[in-house]
């Protein structure tokens, strides 16, 4: 190869090497920037890592705070409900004192009550003729004043089971006429010493059976009944009447309640006063009970046990033209049977205030009771019907007794008793062949609403209240004891 062709190769790869250098260069350059440019990115990226990584320590942290604000209202939480668990156990507890207090004073209020009634009605009769007539009418006073001193305490219990939401009422198969009857019994001294005119009126084709709560019944009527002397002066007259009405119409149907009418020649009421009246401590007016007495609590209490009835009470009243209340029960209160109160023909029976009844012959009967004075004063009431009488001031003597003597056909137990309770004795009675056919009624002063149920669970044939009311006594001993 010549010099020139040498030279020619050597300017080309010269020319290839600076070409060679300027393209490294370049991409050097390149190289760099883009190592600058990647070195940029990485501190941002390492800022943003960071502030993001800064971020979810703070996140964290507030993560934590509200855990723990969490725990610490979780076991707040944990403590009030356990406070209010103890809260409510604290109340059931109370409200089962409270209870049980009712009942207590209860029976302390009415055992007194039972015995000074029975006594005051067997001397107000007068049967043997030593008192002068105005002994008889202090006996009936003292008779008519326990039995407004036993409105009173039933009021105030009833008022104090009604703020407590404990009103109850217990439904049952009862004969109309120990309703009407009893309240007859009642009513009669004092109208005889208000000089007030009073009788019951029963419409023909009453249910000689009703289904209802004997004792909020009688206790409404006593409160209509009590009221309508209380405001109707000397030489008028207050009525009660019983009838059928028709309590709903319907295209489909109508149907017949039953109606218990109060009506008298008092005072009246005026009529921007006929609400106001049912609520608890109001009268119609505002010196009433200054000049006429009372509580201001029977009407809203009685209308209260009217609606648990399922019935309503209502009043119809001008001022000084005198009153009527009119309590209505449902058609389910009236109980289907064959049998009316008397079979006759007149539009209404008027019921006086006689009723002759054929005296027992001598039948043994066991009184059971710790309280001597009930004792006495039921003994001398059953005596008087000419029944032997028994008494036992224990029920392990009452069983002792029964043991030895095979011949007493009626067993009168009262209920709250120390030691051995009535429920107690009956449970070991009836244990016995022999005694498990024998008739008991028990008797209790008490208010609570499963006593009736307690009593019947351990045996009871019968069960009735104090005070009990005479006729009604000698009703329910009659339908266990032939006279």
């Amino acid at each position: 190869m010549d010099d020139k062709a040498w030279e020619k190769r050597y300017e080309r790869e010269k020319a290839a090497r600076l070409q060679a250098e300027k393209i490294a260069e370049e991409k050097t350059r390149e190289i760099y920037y883009r190592n600058l440019e990647l070195k940029k990115l990485a501190e941002t990226l390492e800022e943003q890592v960071k502030e993001r990584t800064a971020q979810l320590e703070s996140n964290n942290h507030r993560l934590v705070e509200s855990r723990n604000t969490l725990r610490t209202h979780q076991y707040e939480l944990q403590e009030i409900n356990q406070r209010l668990q103890e809260k409510a156990a604290e109340l059931e507890k109370i409200s089962h004192h409270k209870s049980q207090f009712l009942a207590n004073v209860s029976h302390e209020l009415r055992t007194p009550l039972n015995s000074l009634m029975i006594l005051a009605s067997i001397l107000a009769e007068n049967h043997e003729g030593n008192l002068t007539s105005d002994q008889v009418h202090s006996v009936q006073i003292i008779f008519n004043s326990a039995n407004e001193l036993l409105e009173i305490i039933e009021d105030i219990l009833d008022m104090s089971k009604a703020e407590a939401g404990e009103l109850s009422i217990y439904q049952e198969d009862i004969l109309l006429g120990d309703i009407w009857r009893s309240l007859t019994d009642q009513f009669m001294p004092i109208s005889k010493e208000r000089e007030v005119d009073f009788e019951v009126i029963c419409a023909p084709n009453l249910p000689e059976w009703i289904h209802t709560d004997r004792k909020r019944l009688k206790q409404i009527l006593k409160n209509l009944l009590a009221n309508a002397f209380k405001f109707t002066p000397k030489g008028g007259s207050v009525k009660l009447l019983i009838h059928k009405e028709t309590w709903r119409v319907g295209k489909d149907f109508s149907s017949e309640g039953l109606v218990f009418q109060v009506t008298d020649s008092g005072i009246g009421i005026p009529k921007d006063k006929h609400e106001s009246i049912f609520h608890m401590f109001k009268q119609a007016d505002g010196s009433t009970s200054r000049k006429y007495g009372g509580t201001g609590l029977g009407l809203s209490i009685s209308r209260k046990l009217a609606r648990m009835l399922e019935g309503d009470l209502t009043l119809e009243s001008k001022k000084s033209q005198g009153s009527t209340f009119s309590l209505i029960l449902p058609p389910l209160t009236l109980v289907t049977t064959e049998k009316s109160i008397r079979n006759v023909n007149s539009e209404f029976i008027i019921v006086s205030e006689e009723d002759i009844t054929e005296p027992f012959t001598g039948q043994e009967v066991l009184l059971v009771d710790d309280d001597l004075r009930n004792s006495f004063a039921l003994s001398r009431l059953l005596e008087s019907y000419g029944l032997k009488v028994h008494l036992a001031e224990s029920g392990q003597q009452a069983l002792d007794f029964l043991e030895e003597n095979k011949r007493i056909e009626l067993l009168i137990l009262d209920m709250m008793m120390p030691v051995m309770d009535g429920c107690e004795v009956l449970k070991h009675l009836r244990g016995k062949v022999e005694f498990r056919l024998m008739p008991v009624i028990m008797l209790t002063a008490s208010m609570l609403k499963d006593d009736e149920l307690l009593c019947r669970a351990a045996g009871a044939d019968d069960y009735l209240q104090k005070p009990v009311e005479i006729r009604v006594l000698m009703d329910h001993i009659r339908s266990w004891i032939s006279a």
